[in-house]
């Protein structure tokens, strides 16, 4: 997989990122990789860097949502485990944010731990951002239930399949009272995920922000005509 470093704005600070270099040729490569089959439930985009990912970000950042409370020093999250990691990017930031957290990033796709590994290297954050290969429609590892504080994930509800399993999974993930952070897009999918949210969890906050779509890595394919920034729901919730 050839990568190439794009700049990201966060916090900031212009800091550097590895993606995918060439996306067509990459995607034509992993179509024939998996024989053609290409669906929504198997998609290779987490080797780019969305404005899901970046918008979360800098919320995370600016909400101070997930740092230590200065007055209760059990409040600072151990465990956080982000769902759809792709490259890496926001694991790389809830590492930085929560320098006491074991920060697990986990993907469907086994190529992606290289890249994982690379910006989290880079990030002087290797030492508690590990690489995890899971599948959602699988049961939790036991050694995860109702173990982690938090459960992040952004663009995750590309798929039928996706809206089914990841709200159980990310339930089963957390101990009482967990969070979970989503960032979404508002695709078409987004209002039956809410629904589908509402088993497990309460919805604690709904903010929306802009994205600007002129930044160094997004895709030309990402952008319609004309649009200067696309809208990002941040969801907070709480399990149940």
């Amino acid at each position: 997989m050839q990568s190439k470093a794009i700049q990201v704005d966060w916090a900031g600070q212009a800091r550097q990122v590895w993606v995918v270099d060439q996306f067509d040729n990459f995607l034509s490569d992993f179509a024939e990789e998996v024989g053609g089959q290409l669906t929504d439930e198997r998609c290779p985009f987490g080797v780019l860097l969305w404005p899901c990912a970046r918008t979360l970000a800098q919320f995370l950042f600016d909400d101070q949502t997930l740092q230590k409370d200065a007055d209760d020093s059990s409040a600072a999250p151990r465990m956080i485990i982000e769902l759809g990691c792709g490259v890496g990017f926001m694991a790389c930031i809830l590492a930085t944010l929560c320098p006491d957290a074991a920060i697990y990033a986990c993907d469907y796709e086994a190529g992606l731990e290289a890249m994982v590994n690379r910006n989290a290297a880079d990030w002087g954050v290797a030492d508690r951002v590990h690489f995890k290969l899971i599948d959602w429609r699988e049961p939790v590892p036991e050694a995860w239930r109702g173990r982690c504080d938090a459960v992040v994930g952004t663009d995750v509800f590309y798929d039928d399949s996706h809206l089914k399993h990841l709200p159980p999974y990310a339930a089963d993930l957390l101990k009482p009272r967990g969070r979970l952070l989503l960032a979404d897009p508002k695709r078409y999918r987004f209002g039956q995920a809410l629904h589908n949210l509402k088993d497990s969890f309460d919805l604690q906050r709904h903010i929306e922000r802009n994205c600007s779509m002129h930044q160094d890595g997004i895709e030309d394919f990402m952008i319609n005509l004309g649009v200067e920034a696309q809208k990002i729901s941040i969801l907070d919730l709480s399990k149940k």
